[in-house]
């Protein structure tokens, strides 16, 4: 039996994506592992984890006093996947002598049992909670389980926050952190040099190339296969926050029929299905960004990547202010 909390009851919200992919032909991003996206979004993401220089961070936490003998950390990450990210940061934490509880939140199961056989064997505590952290009942339940923590610290790891509407993204944590606790937001951040600005761009852009099996096994799981349509991809610079925002597309050459967990709708002949979206971010924009909702800079800190060519950024934010979400 899983050893998880259910906060969310998973046909509703699989008829809540499905409706969503239907009405937008956006596929959100969840939806991907109720299809059995899990396994094939691991299959390449675990071999970048593994070269992430875990120990830097555990120092970076502790230079931000976030490690303090009296107190217990609370380390919460929305759309926590595998908890791979996580895991020997918090070991190493917990090894230390300090008191801390892990919660992991996803609205995936598979993410979910994933994430429980990587913690099997772990003896810091640690909870699991399947959930739709968008919703906005999911405070008010994560604070009730979060009661005997002194330090708060929600963190978006592996690139969730710049799949999302960034809008939507900062309401949300601005409903979910109140001031005095923290927001650790990762993600990629643009150069300062545009040589490498445009190396960052056409990785980015190449990224369907460089996972076909992420999208094969995401069509597969929709009715559709790759010879339906071709695979193509969008670039946008947004203003609000700056960031170069990469957009995936599937255009189908002809009607076809999407199957999606027992609803069915048309596509013609050019209509596109969004598949997926992610951000490069020029880092003081989206520092101001927060700072309209009452997010302050604590830090930020760049995890070393072994031979990996690009960069990602962790966001280290306090809510100072309980502005208007």
């Amino acid at each position: 039996m899983p050893k998880f909390l259910t906060f969310h009851d998973l046909a509703d919200l699989a008829t809540d994506y499905c409706a969503e992919l239907a009405h937008t032909r956006r596929l959100p991003q969840n939806l991907f592992y109720f299809l059995e996206g899990a396994q094939s979004f691991y299959a390449y993401r675990n071999s970048d984890v593994n070269q992430i220089a875990w120990e830097d961070e555990v120092r970076f936490l502790t230079q931000q006093h976030l490690l303090q003998p009296e107190g217990i950390l609370a380390f919460c990450s929305l759309g926590c996947g595998n908890a791979a990210p996580e895991k020997m940061v918090l070991r190493t934490i917990y090894a230390a002598g300090y008191q801390l509880i892990y919660v992991g939140v996803d609205s995936s199961a598979q993410m979910l049992e994933l994430a429980e056989a990587n913690l099997e064997g772990e003896v810091f505590p640690h909870r699991l909670v399947l959930a739709d952290f968008m919703r906005p009942d999911f405070p008010a339940r994560l604070w009730a389980l979060l009661d005997p923590a002194s330090i708060r610290l929600y963190a978006m790891i592996g690139g969730t926050f710049g799949n999302l509407d960034q809008h939507e993204a900062r309401t949300m944590l601005a409903r979910l952190v109140r001031p005095g606790e923290y927001a650790y937001v990762d993600v990629v951040p643009q150069y300062a040099d545009e040589q490498q600005n445009a190396r960052l761009r056409q990785r980015l852009l190449q990224l369907p190339q460089n996972l076909p099996a992420f999208f094969e096994r995401l069509l597969s799981s929709l009715g559709l296969s790759p010879d339906q349509g071709v695979f193509l991809s969008h670039e946008l610079l947004e203003r609000e926050p700056e960031a170069l925002k990469y957009t995936f597309f599937f255009e189908v050459k002809r009607t076809v029929t999407v199957s999606c967990l027992g609803r069915r709708f048309m596509l013609r002949a050019g209509d596109r299905l969004e598949l997926l979206t992610v951000r490069a971010y020029a880092i003081p924009s989206l520092i101001a960004f927060m700072a309209e909702r009452g997010f302050e800079l604590v830090g930020t800190h760049v995890p070393r990547v072994g031979q990996l060519s690009h960069l990602w950024q962790r966001i280290l934010l306090m809510r100072t202010a309980a502005k208007s979400a």
